[in-house]
């Protein structure tokens, strides 16, 4: 999942340069599919780490050119040294192409070259995950992490067929055309998207700032409409909050993990607590991801200095768990944290950190389920591989890949429910908030105004979108 900007300018030290810190990987948690903000679709959630200069090229030490090795596939075929057995084949399907195919426009080496290594990404089942970048698509992952993107503002999922929008950017092209998280995109300028890939939903809406583009949308209440949109240049929210009305319980709700999300958090906190929270509701409702040290250092304004984040197995087997490194400023606040479908990766990651540990209660929905940590493996000709080289596990060592993190309580927004922003409680009395669709966060106060039991089981009001 991603925003529709290309979840992000200045950007936290580029993944794929730079050493890799020790006991902590250093990167990006990407999740789902981003439409019409991101440049980059992010669709199933990823956690990207700093891959060392050696791995820069063709192949962490690897000499580009390839070493002529004659194996079956035709006279002349020539395979590069260290090649599958029956690569020769490769050679032989290629000639075909090149010769037959009936449309020599789709014949570009560039469009050849792209394709077999999609298709060899996509053989390794890591689907979502570990991914192939075009030179345009990685230049739009590191917009991404800026924080700020061209498009209309949107957060979209496309794992269920039909774009999903999870989360509309307050103040934003789509959220003052009247989109709102639940609606469906059926169409993108007329065309169909129920067909299309993520990547290709994702040019199709997004685009520079000024041009317009038309969804077809399917509202939540069943009714359609076509609405068109100019895009823009949008700075991605980072954390925002507002006391409950009628309460001292903080909303700070936090859009995605870009460079600066733990400094803008913290800095919320802190006014939270000067004037007087004795609560506070961590909102990563629609939180796709992002930089998995913003997770680490969040998780650290609550937990104790030492305390386990998420654990790592590689390959080789179980890696040293990251922990928390700074003195916690709020050791004590009690905390609810808002999840739900489309809370993914970096957000799974501090939900699940606050979980184990006993430190906080989380409510909502079950979370989308990320949980590969990806390094980038730049190429020669400036795109990449995203390739899969780490399992991230909760605390208590449990994997989470397709499976996600279950809330305590577990509570879905009705059909006809808005998830809140922090500047939508501003102007609310105590009554009209009691009488606000947003039953998650309604809960979520309410289990910080009054005793509950842990772990309470509650059915959910509706199917999780």
């Amino acid at each position: 999942m991603h925003p529709d900007h290309v979840p992000a300018a200045h950007v936290a030290p580029q993944p794929g340069t730079g050493p890799v810190a020790p006991r902590r990987r250093r990167g990006m948690v990407r999740m789902g599919a981003i439409a019409g903000l991101v440049a980059l679709v992010f669709s199933a959630g990823i956690v990207v780490g700093q891959v060392r200069p050696a791995d820069q090229g063709i192949a962490a030490g690897a000499d580009p050119s390839p070493v002529a090795s004659h194996q079956p596939g035709g006279p002349g075929s020539v395979v590069p040294d260290g090649a599958p057995e029956d690569f020769g084949v490769f050679w032989e399907a290629l000639r075909v192409v090149q010769d037959k195919f009936v449309d020599p426009s789709k014949l570009s080496d560039e469009n050849l070259t792209w394709g077999a290594i999609r298709g060899m990404v996509d053989a390794l089942g890591d689907t979502g995950h570990t991914t192939f970048l075009t030179p345009a698509e990685v230049q739009a992952q590191s917009e991404q992490l800026s924080g700020r993107i061209s498009g209309i503002g949107i957060m979209v999922d496309t794992r269920a067929g039909t774009p999903l929008i999870i989360s509309v950017f307050d103040g934003s092209p789509a959220d003052e055309a009247g989109l709102r998280a639940g609606d469906l995109i059926t169409s993108v300028d007329g065309q169909p998207t129920q067909r299309l890939t993520v990547d290709e939903v994702i040019k199709l809406v997004r685009g520079p700032a000024g041009t317009s583009v038309t969804l077809g949308i399917l509202h939540r209440d069943g009714t359609s409409a076509e609405v068109p949109i100019v895009r823009a240049e949008i700075d991605v929210p980072q954390a925002s909050w507002a006391f409950v009305p009628g309460t001292k319980v903080a909303d700070i709700r936090l859009a995605q993990f870009s460079q600066g999300a733990g400094d803008a958090l913290r800095a919320s906190l802190a006014q939270a607590i000067v004037q007087g929270a004795t609560g506070v509701v961590l909102d990563l409702r629609g939180n796709p991801g992002g930089l998995v040290d913003e997770a680490v250092d969040i998780a650290g304004m609550f937990l104790p200095q030492g305390t386990t984040v998420y654990g790592q197995q590689d390959r080789s087997g179980v890696e040293p768990p990251v922990t928390t490194t700074d003195t916690p400023i709020a050791p004590d606040l009690p905390v609810v944290v808002l999840v739900d479908y489309g809370s993914a990766s970096s957000s799974e990651i501090l939900a699940a950190a606050l979980q184990d540990s006993g430190r906080a209660q989380v409510l909502g929905q079950k979370t989308f389920g990320t949980g590969t940590v990806l390094s980038l493996m730049p190429l020669s000709d400036g795109s990449a591989i995203l390739l899969g080289v780490i399992e991230w596990l909760t605390p208590k060592g449990e994997g989470i890949f397709d499976v996600g993190i279950t809330p305590d309580v577990l509570i879905a927004l009705p059909a006809d429910g808005t998830v809140m922003e922090p500047s939508d409680l501003e102007d609310l009395t105590r009554k009209q908030f009691r009488k606000s669709t947003d039953t998650q966060l309604r809960r979520a106060v309410r289990a910080l105004t009054t005793t509950l039991p842990p772990a309470t089981q509650t059915p959910a009001t509706s199917p999780a979108p």
